[in-house]
Order: structure tokens, then sequence, then C-alpha cells
């Protein structure tokens, strides 16, 4: 019987050289980091507070943080 993945292989990390596309996935990323905090805090009742910098150019500052923090 024949193998039919290749298995785990290693992924070379390369930084993206398009900026809009690197604004993009930032966006989707910071999006979803947010809301994995948000349930963190709900479900565990943690107190969590996220710092993130925008990368390229515009190196805005995105924050999320529990009210109590």
């Amino acid at each position: 019987m024949a193998r039919l993945s290749k298995g785990r292989r290693k992924v070379e990390i390369v930084k993206m050289k398009n900026e809009s596309n690197m604004q993009f996935t930032f966006s989707k990323h910071r999006a979803g980091l947010f809301k994995k905090a948000s349930e963190l805090c709900t479900l565990c009742g943690d107190e969590i507070a996220i710092v993130v910098f925008s990368p390229g150019k515009a190196n805005k500052v995105y924050s999320f943080g529990h009210p109590s923090v």
C-alpha cells in the first residue's frame, strides 16, 4: 500500500515581499488572535492584554485588553 502523503515537512519561513498581501494577512491573524484572547477571558476567567505592531511602513500599534487589566 503506497503512502498518500509526504508526511511532515519543514516549511521555510520567509518575509512576504508584497506589502498589501502582508497587511491583509496581518489583519486576518490579528482579528483571530484577539478573538481567541476574548474567548479565553470568557471561558477561563483570565485577564489578558495583547499588544501587536503592524508590519511594514505603517507600524501601527493595536491592543486588546481585559477591562480589569
